[in-house]
């Protein structure tokens, strides 16, 4: 049976098909759990916003993201950008393979554009949280790779967390502004910096109320959630200068 016959009732259960919530319910070692919560969340979904938002100050046709994941920036993308030509890559074939499940429409691939770079050519190149967990003796074959994948005067917009941010157990490291423009610099020009992400007091105590790590509750009202979440975006997503900054985006033109 094609999506075109599909009955009403059936409609609503393929488009559910987009979030696989049978998975969320869990019975593991004694424990029953029905929620799924990431406190980083809203600063995964701003880092989004960031890039996006970036990219909105130029016209393009085609953008590729290198380090797609499981690529939920695409799905963003394509919803804002419908009419672009979007291409995700990531050399995870695991990562591949989910982004592929949970966004059928779209096209991602899996490749390693060290060993194996780019044929094409994109008017946009998007990294997004991926440098920091490429091993460091590869890092500039990695940014020669990104310059490879952009036409000429075509943008690269990059994310990574700034060195104001401790590091986790998968980052080998984290980046600032000067070490960002020696690694750029042979292939792009018109560099700019937006430091996002601001420590802030206040942001950390509303995190604790909304549930903090969801140890114990977890803050579900939607209008709370939804108030949480716009006066992060309009008044922490972008930091006042980088010395108060935990992330960083590169705004970037290929030369």
């Amino acid at each position: 049976m094609s999506g075109k016959d599909l009955e009403a009732r059936q409609v609503i259960q393929e488009e559910e098909y987009d979030y696989p919530y049978h998975y969320i319910p869990a019975w593991e070692d004694g424990r029953f759990s029905q929620v799924a919560h990431w406190s980083w969340g809203y600063r995964y979904l701003g880092g989004i916003q960031v890039v996006l938002d970036q990219l909105q100050a130029g016209e393009f046709g085609s953008l590729v993201d290198i380090g797609c994941g499981d690529g939920r920036f695409l799905r963003e993308a394509a919803r804002m950008f419908p009419s672009v030509e979007l291409l995700g890559i990531d050399y995870s074939e695991r990562a591949i393979g989910l982004a592929r499940a949970l966004n059928p429409e779209l096209r991602f691939e899996a490749t390693d554009v060290i060993d194996d770079p780019l044929e094409d050519r994109f008017d946009v190149a998007t990294c997004i949280e991926t440098l920091e967990h490429i091993p460091p003796e590869r890092v500039p074959e990695f940014c020669e790779a990104l310059a490879g994948s952009v036409r000429a005067r075509g943008r690269l917009v990059l994310t990574v967390p700034h060195t104001n941010k401790g590091l986790n157990a998968k980052h080998y490291q984290h980046f600032d502004s000067n070490h960002l423009r020696k690694l750029l610099d042979p292939y792009f020009g018109q560099i700019a910096f937006v430091p996002f992400d601001p420590r802030s007091r206040l942001m950390s105590v509303l995190q604790r109320l909304m549930g903090g790590a969801g140890g114990s509750f977890v803050l579900t009202d939607r209008r709370v959630t939804s108030w949480f979440y716009r006066l992060y975006r309009r008044r922490y997503l972008y930091a006042r200068s980088e010395a108060e900054c935990w992330r960083i985006a590169a705004v970037c033109v290929r030369r």
